[in-house]
């Protein structure tokens, strides 16, 4: 009876694990149909927008690279519009909870993969990334940041991006959402500064720049890489919350395969129960029957 009572009160308990994961997955997708309208057409947006710099950066190497080679400037170095420390780092975009799945582990593999080949400054965004951080690499220097899992802040946001554009280049790592199935752990850099060489191929597209190619890179330089981390948030929420909706699926499809499992063995355990009664109550028949 003992042993029942222990599956009975394993069903009950698997029983509510069942209920968790089901409203932890109906909040997932509730809150991934909110996003992800906006990250995907943003997505687009800052495509574009990424690639107009790309080409203006273009256009200001050709600049320089004319003007070294009619010696108004020397060859080697970089020019910024911005003051920087000479330094690159990398940046993990994590979580502060669990249950999101492969999708925050994978990331972090391929930011500690990276983070292990050179003598780069690590910064990390999130409770469940410092955790791995801190069981590689106890004794790196790191910076931490605490920014919500969903929703924004405005104001941590701000201090995460007045820390990294000191660096001369920053590489962001964070979960992509490419359909609800499929998380894929990406990571993008940039760079600070145009380098100063006489050998620069034709730009590809050739722009009319007004006021001036350098007014224009100050400001994209200012501004890009703060719209781009700001959507590289967004894209790792979105990825967590499809990656948590097919965890919390095979979590609950685990748990059916638990409770049937359990289900089971409980009739087992009634029919030997049955069984012994039977053979108790024929006991006294064969006993007097002799």
């Amino acid at each position: 009876m003992a042993y029942k009572k222990e599956i009975e009160q394993e069903i009950i308990q698997v029983s509510s694990f069942k209920v968790l994961t089901e409203v932890y997955g109906e909040i997932a997708a509730t809150r991934m149909k909110k996003i992800r309208g906006f990250v995907l057409k943003n997505r687009e947006f800052l495509a574009s927008i990424e690639s107009i710099f790309r080409d203006s950066l273009a256009s200001y190497a050709k600049k320089l690279s004319d003007l070294v080679r009619r010696g108004k400037i020397k060859e080697g170095g970089k020019v910024t519009f911005l003051a920087h420390n000479g330094k690159v780092v990398a940046v993990l975009i994590s979580a502060n909870t669990g249950f999101y799945g492969e999708v925050v582990e994978e990331t972090f593999k391929k930011f500690i993969e990276d983070f292990r080949k050179e003598d780069i400054e690590a910064t990390i965004i999130g409770k469940v990334g410092r955790s791995l951080f801190l069981e590689q690499e106890a004794k790196r220097p790191y910076t931490y940041f605490d920014l919500p899992d969903y929703g924004y802040n405005e104001t941590v946001l701000s201090e995460v991006i007045k820390h990294l554009v000191q660096y001369d280049e920053i590489r962001v790592y964070y979960g992509k959402y490419q359909s609800v199935v499929t998380q894929k752990p990406t990571a993008f850099s940039i760079s600070a500064g145009t380098p100063i060489s006489g050998a620069v191929e034709e730009p590809k597209v050739a722009y009319i720049f007004e006021p001036t190619v350098e007014k224009i890179l100050m400001f994209f330089e200012t501004q890009i890489f703060a719209s781009l981390f700001d959507q590289s948030i967004r894209e790792s929420q979105l990825a967590k919350f499809a990656s948590r909706i097919l965890a919390m699926d095979r979590a609950s499809q685990n748990i059916d395969k638990r409770l049937k499992s359990l289900d089971l063995e409980k009739l087992k355990l009634s029919h030997r129960s049955l069984d012994k009664k039977q053979l108790n109550s024929l006991a006294p028949i064969y006993y007097y029957g002799k």
